[in-house]
């Protein structure tokens, strides 16, 4: 029991600067491909599945999907490989472009 409490107690000092280094991010990607009400729904469960994910708003006012996420569990490629397997390519939003 013992061994066990100390290789816990190691595994935790292990990861721990590994999370320090970790930081929250936040991206709005255009989903141009969202025409109907539940669309945004759609986006927003399967951003939600992905690993590091911690909040998503999906919108139809300007066909758009606003993610916080933990940049060490995933990344913007994988969010947006999340709204294409659904169906739905994704892009980083660009300010102004009308997408």
């Amino acid at each position: 029991m013992k061994k066990l409490l100390v290789a816990a107690i190691f595994a935790m000092i292990a990861v721990t600067p590994f999370a320090a280094n970790a930081a929250q991010q936040t991206v709005k990607l255009s989903v141009p491909g969202m025409t109907c009400a539940s669309c945004p729904y759609m986006v927003k469960q399967a951003i939600s599945t992905v690993d590091g994910i911690k909040s998503v708003e999906a919108t139809m006012e300007d066909r758009s999907a606003t993610v916080v996420f933990d940049d060490a569990l995933t990344s913007v490629d994988e969010i947006k490989q999340a709204t294409a397997g659904i169906g739905y390519p994704s892009s980083l939003f660009e300010a102004g472009s009308g997408s």
